[in-house]
């Protein structure tokens, strides 16, 4: 048999078989192409899903009468202290005057040289009552050594310990207590292996001679403060408690003063309604974006439109003075369908009756957003209509594998026997042109 194709016949075989094997793979290129178009399909759908996540969120962000209670507290002198307000907070305004902040309790050792080594024995520290014991030996009895040693103890209490270096060989070891407020107190005992914590010797050495005590830098001490000339203290500069639903942050004593007003935030329940709208138009986007590629025709977007579209046009019933979301001031372009949000419109309602467009959007039964977000759940949650009509896409989109595999199996085979065939007539061609040219040499020497 000729090993190459042509050679015996001159025939371009390989050509001849290229041209049938394009034919034959047409039914294969068909598949594939159908294949591709349920992939754009699936991506689309993706899109449109991310589209419909965003906006579910911005629905939810409305979904609830907490949404609502939004409030804010201002400080009239952010010098002296500043607020925060949580929804359980309540509108009004209050004089703060501060007398003193609280302090976390600070004490230091005597002034020691860093590099000598103290004795050996055991520390007792005590923070608001509650001690650990720290022990002391020949490989941790130097300042950063007991330092160390009370940073790592398992059951430290409530205490750091830092050294100040206060020049040439002249250190201190400094406790400082991990809360503020005056119940929360350092108390430092020393345990001499030498058995005397007055003889400024061992371990001794930490104390103040004469007092044979840590030294206070900083006291322990509460922050105090009135509210409406109301007394209060606190352990922390951050109070919560004092006023319902707000939180204090003191900043300066010594007298400082100023007003906290707390209000209803009306700026950032319009910053909620307008992610709403921007999320609508956004989701509004996607479905005509798509309707004009890959899911052109597809009766999907229709019936997620009409849905949309259903939600917003369905008066809600007996929720209170509003209705419609056209009344708070979201109206529809009649030539694109978007959403524009009049702020203006938004904020008179929510001065009128603040409650009736909470309940508009977040009424249990009758809210706009609770219909919105439970139409959503059926496209969205697993199981839901986009899953279902995706899942349909991933089998067609199986089958059609399984269907070109096989092809491709039938397209080997019919490209080995179309060069099997053309082999052995390349062959044949070959010896009867041979066999010809014997004949002619044959006839010619005849005559």
């Amino acid at each position: 048999m000729i090993s190459s194709p042509g050679i015996g016949s001159g025939l371009d075989i390989n050509s001849l078989i290229n041209q049938l094997m394009s034919l034959e793979r047409q039914p294969l290129q068909r598949l594939q192409s159908q294949e591709s178009t349920y992939n754009s399909q699936l991506s689309a759908f993706g899109k449109l899903k991310s589209a419909l996540s965003t906006f579910q969120d911005a629905v939810n962000g409305l979904n609830s009468t907490d949404s609502f209670q939004i409030f804010s507290a201002t400080s009239s002198n952010e010098d002296s202290f500043t607020a925060s307000a949580d929804s359980t907070a309540a509108s009004g305004s209050y004089d703060l005057v501060i007398s003193q902040l609280a302090q976390h309790h600070k004490v230091a050792s005597a002034s020691l040289d860093p590099s000598t080594a103290l004795g050996t024995g055991s520390i007792d520290i005590a923070v608001a009552g509650n001690s650990f014991n720290v022990a002391i030996d020949g490989s941790n009895n130097t300042l950063s050594g007991i330092r160390n040693a009370i940073n790592n103890a398992a059951d430290n209490t409530g205490v750091t310990a830092t050294i100040i270096n206060e020049g040439t060989a002249a250190s201190r070891l400094v406790l400082t207590a991990d809360d503020s407020g005056a119940a929360n107190s350092i108390s430092f005992t020393v345990n001499d292996d030498d058995s005397s914590t007055t003889d400024d010797a061992g371990l001794s050495q930490l104390l103040q001679t004469g007092s044979y005590d840590m030294k206070e830098l900083v006291a322990a001490q509460d922050a105090a403060f009135t509210i409406d000339t109301l007394a209060i203290t606190s352990a922390s500069n951050t109070v919560t408690g004092a006023i319902a639903g707000v939180t204090l942050d003191l900043i300066a004593g010594g007298g400082s003063s100023g007003k906290l007003t707390v209000g209803r935030d009306d700026a950032k329940v319009t910053e909620s309604v307008q992610s709403f709208v921007d999320a609508y138009n956004t989701l509004q986007d996607t479905i005509k974006e798509q309707q004009k590629g890959s899911l052109k025709g597809d009766s999907t977007l229709r019936s997620l439109a009409n849905s949309i579209r259903g939600v917003l046009n369905t008066a809600a019933s007996g929720v209170g003075t509003y209705s419609y979301l056209s009344e708070l001031g979201i109206h529809t372009d009649k030539d694109t369908g978007s959403l524009t949000l009049d702020t203006t419109e938004l904020e008179t309602a929510l001065n009128t009756d603040f409650s009736g467009v909470a309940a508009l959007f977040a009424d249990s039964v009758e809210g706009a957003m609770g219909r919105m977000d439970s139409m959503l759940d059926n496209w969205v949650q697993t199981g839901g209509l986009l899953q279902n009509r995706t899942d349909g896409i991933n089998s067609r989109i199986d089958t059609l594998q399984s269907r070109m595999d096989l092809l491709e199996v039938r397209l080997d085979t019919t490209e080995r026997r179309y060069r099997d065939q053309f082999s052995a007539l390349d062959a044949l061609l070959g010896q009867m042109q041979s066999t010809s040219s014997w004949l002619s040499s044959q006839l010619a020497s005849l005559g």
